[in-house]
């Protein structure tokens, strides 16, 4: 999705807070991810903060970038 819309310009804003929601933010998946593959959860997670870093994201819920900031955190925390 971050790769489409870098070079596309196409995806809305609101793609990236479903995708927000629904992988990082929904426990279920969150605990699958951090079980399975903590690392990709991690990416996700990175991915989205560059997307608004970067503008893509154009207009994200504040309260959304410090959710996934937390989480991208205590993901740094588990991995090392």
């Amino acid at each position: 999705l971050f790769g489409y819309d870098a070079t596309a310009g196409v995806v809305d804003d609101w793609m990236y807070q479903r995708l927000a929601a629904e992988y990082v933010f929904d426990e279920t998946n969150q605990e699958f991810m951090k079980r399975s593959n903590p690392w990709a959860l991690r990416g996700v997670t990175e991915r989205l903060l560059e997307a608004a870093d970067r503008g893509l994201w154009a207009e994200p819920e504040e309260q959304t970038l410090e959710r996934l900031r937390e989480i991208y955190l205590e993901l740094e925390g588990d991995l090392e």
